[in-house]
């Protein structure tokens, strides 16, 4: 499983969620699990902030898993951008996607505390990152789920979640030819790889470390691609395999002081969050009719070893789908809530968000 945030966020209710269930409300293989799209829809329409919404999926390379773990996974998940906040100071949209012969848990936030009107941002690159990756890396060892950071699961070729749809076949295509021409012997580096993609007639338009991107032939946005055969230190060979199964072995051996140090992460930004959302979202009383989410800090609610964070961290900052778990440079050694982008002070429209204080 990989936990992917979408860069959108901006613009009508109707954009997310049209894409997640149609504009007529019947596409294909997709079914709302939790939540409301039309009370969604009009949440974020009422909204003046410039990001007006956050977004994402949690992708399963599995076809499905339990109706059970489902649910459970949206609790977590919940908890692990909202902790501090209770139900009814947030409103969240799921929806199961099962077109593409795997599992997809997609949600819709709108990004305004329900209770004051004021901006709620679940997620703040930066800042979240590393406990999002935790709790991704201790799901997947409680699951058994396929790890995307073993070295025996790297996809020859990944893209951005949100490409639209032919631009992804696209991507698929081009990489398929690829991996063929490199079982041929045709292709032994990246610079060979760029060469085959030049004599498509595809235009290189920027390469990083991590992948290539070539223009779109129509004129859009540049088409990414992003894996294995496409980072720069890419070299095939014929002991390229034995690498790959050596360094998977490698990575599965310190299991358990990955598993370890996960858990502490995420134990110490769930209080970070928790804090940053009592400070700017307080309430005098707690609801009494079983709708509170906030947990102890004590008590992340996974069956996994979750503690309190270790004296240190070692140091390292939208797909979110690294292995690093570690918090910006300036946030160790004190609890301090996110800062991110600085909170409007504009509110939301809606006569039903406004003047309501806990």
């Amino acid at each position: 499983m990989i936990v992917k945030i979408h860069s959108r966020g901006a613009g009508s209710g109707s954009g997310p969620v049209d894409y997640l269930l149609g504009k007529d409300r019947q596409r294909e293989q997709a079914t709302v699990l939790r939540g409301d799209p039309d009370r969604v829809c009009e949440l974020i329409d009422s909204c003046d902030f410039a990001r007006s919404y956050t977004s994402g999926v949690l992708s399963f390379q599995e076809p499905d898993i339990a109706d059970s773990e489902k649910s459970r996974l949206m609790d977590e998940w919940e908890q692990t951008l909202m902790t501090g906040l209770d139900r009814d100071q947030y409103n969240c949209l799921w929806v199961e996607h099962r077109d593409k012969g795997r599992l997809e848990l997609n949600f819709v936030i709108p990004n305004i505390e329900l209770q004051s009107g004021k901006r709620l941002q679940p997620y703040f690159d930066r800042a979240d990152r590393p406990r999002v990756n935790a709790w991704q890396t201790l799901t997947n060892d409680r699951l058994g789920l396929r790890d995307p950071n073993d070295p025996l699961n790297r996809r020859p070729m990944t893209q951005a979640s949100d490409l639209p749809r032919d631009k992804q076949q696209a991507a698929e295509k081009i990489t398929a030819g690829l991996m063929n021409l490199m079982q041929q012997g045709e292709i032994r580096s990246r610079q060979d790889v760029v060469k085959q993609l030049e004599s498509y007639g595809l235009s290189v338009a920027r390469e990083t470390k991590n992948s290539i991107s070539i223009a779109d032939p129509d004129g859009g946005k540049n088409i990414r691609l992003k894996g294995m055969i496409y980072e720069r230190d890419f070299k095939f060979g014929e002991g390229l395999r034995g690498e790959i199964e050596a360094a998977g072995a490698g990575y599965r051996a310190e299991r358990e002081a990955r598993v370890r140090e996960a858990g502490n992460v995420y134990q110490r930004g769930l209080e970070i969050k928790l804090a940053e959302h009592q400070q700017r979202y307080p309430r005098t009383e707690r609801p009494t009719d079983g709708h509170s989410q906030i947990f102890p800090p004590d008590r992340t609610g996974l069956d996994i070893p979750v503690r309190r964070a270790a004296d240190h961290d070692t140091g390292r900052d939208n797909l979110v789908s690294g292995n690093g778990h570690h918090f910006p440079p300036e946030r160790n050694g004190q609890l301090q809530p996110a800062t991110g982008e600085p909170e409007s002070p504009e509110r939301c429209r809606g006569s039903d968000l406004q003047g309501r204080q806990a």
